[in-house]
């Protein structure tokens, strides 16, 4: 189960989706738990951050059932949490919980609470952003550009999209595809990606429409926008809490800010 854990960690959720398929663990409830959190990390590979976001719900969901105690983020009437507005149909979150133990069953119930812990502070990260405009930028410009900063780091700086393997399932495949259409620069599939992160915000918003991204400079300008925007960021992972700091960061996320630092 190590092996699972560190993998996704480190963000290689085909590798974890592999070794959950392909071997008998000792644990199936924990593996049924992070086969959830390596489809809800592709999910967020292809920008289908709200199924991304109501998958990781699920990954919370079980992880209580196992362990009733564990602590969970304060959910408010309107479904606003650590002052993030509400997202449409709001999730369990989990709370990174004290480290008692090291090694053993301890370490990796730990773990897998904070990997669940730092996607759901990610997408919730994400989400804040929306808010947080350049006055230079149009709503709907800046918000493709969030999604445009999130193909950085979860396909164009991953290792694991020029290097896969065979995928595991039909949806595996699916999702494959839908990787393939970003990494060629698709402008169909940055718009689609784009739409679900502004229908998050705006419910009722309609689809990013090809004068978004003509405006934005098509794929080379908003690539610049994307480079500048994650260049302002402070290194990965992102969550705006101090306790990220002792977190693991997945690697292409920090090959991607990385490479914004230094372009």
């Amino acid at each position: 189960m190590n092996s699972v854990i560190e993998a996704l960690e480190l963000g290689n959720w085909r590798k974890a989706s592999r070794i959950l398929h392909d071997t008998e663990l000792a644990d199936p409830y924990l593996a049924i738990v992070l086969m959830t959190v390596a489809r809800a990390m592709s999910y967020r590979a292809v920008g289908e951050h709200s199924l991304a976001w109501t998958t990781l719900g699920r990954a919370a969901v079980l992880m209580l059932r196992r362990h009733p105690g564990l602590p969970c983020l304060a959910v408010n009437d309107t479904g606003a949490v650590d002052d993030v507005p509400a997202w449409p149909g709001e999730v369990e979150r989990l709370a990174l919980p004290v480290r008692l133990a090291r090694g053993g069953e301890g370490d990796l119930l730990f773990r897998s609470v904070r990997l669940i812990w730092r996607e759901q502070q990610e997408l919730s990260d994400l989400f804040r952003r929306i808010d947080q405009r350049p006055a230079e930028l149009t709503p709907a410009t800046h918000i493709l550009v969030l999604a445009f900063v999130e193909y950085l780091c979860w396909v164009r700086h991953d290792a694991g999209t020029w290097t896969r393997g065979t995928p595991i399932d039909d949806e595996a495949a699916d999702i494959e595809r839908r990787i393939d259409a970003l990494s060629d620069g698709l402008r169909t599939a940055f718009l689609r990606s784009a739409t679900d992160l502004r229908r998050l915000r705006y419910p009722d918003a309609g689809k990013m429409s090809l004068m978004v991204w003509s405006g934005g400079g098509t794929y080379n300008g908003l690539q610049r926008l994307a480079i500048l925007e994650l260049a302002r960021r402070p290194e990965p992972p992102w969550g705006g809490s101090a306790k990220l700091v002792d977190c693991p960061a997945r690697s292409s996320s920090v090959n991607a800010w990385q490479f914004a630092r230094t372009a």
